[in-house]
């Protein structure tokens, strides 16, 4: 707990005691004041003032007010996109993508066996037989 000042001193020679602050409390502030080279009574002064400042600051502008909004709305919205069950949401991409490799393998297989059978006929004397070509999608020319 603080003593506030004495009234009869000036401002500048104002003092106070704090209180009840635990053993290892009282050793990190005798470091901390140690390390920068200074008193105690002026690292603890220096150090009070820099927290008081951030927390008079800390009350932020009608700027930072509309920022934090909009930020806020942002992450409202990013998280709509989200699905509501993440674990069905991924399973089902593991199962699209799981399809999508077996019917990779599979035309891969479907080649093989193609070129195989090719191959057996070659090694019988026939000529192969040519692979048929799918019918290309007619393109349109984009211009009308």
């Amino acid at each position: 707990m603080a003593t506030p000042p004495s009234a009869a001193k000036p401002a500048s020679e104002h003092s106070w005691t704090i209180t009840g602050a635990s053993a290892e409390t009282r050793d990190k502030v005798k470091k901390a004041a140690s390390a920068e080279g200074m008193s105690i009574r002026a690292w603890v002064d220096k150090t009070l003032n820099a927290a008081a400042d951030g927390r008079l600051s800390a009350k932020g502008s009608p700027a930072d007010a509309k920022l934090l909004a909009d930020i806020s709305a942002k992450l409202d919205d990013l998280q709509k996109r989200l699905p509501e069950d993440a674990k069905a949401a991924e399973k089902a991409l593991s199962d699209r993508t799981a399809a999508a490799i077996l019917k990779t393998i599979s035309a891969g297989f479907n080649e093989m066996h193609r070129v195989a059978k090719d191959q057996a006929r070659i090694a019988e004397g026939k000529p192969a037989k040519k692979k048929a070509k799918k019918a290309a999608a007619p393109r349109s020319s984009g211009t009308a």
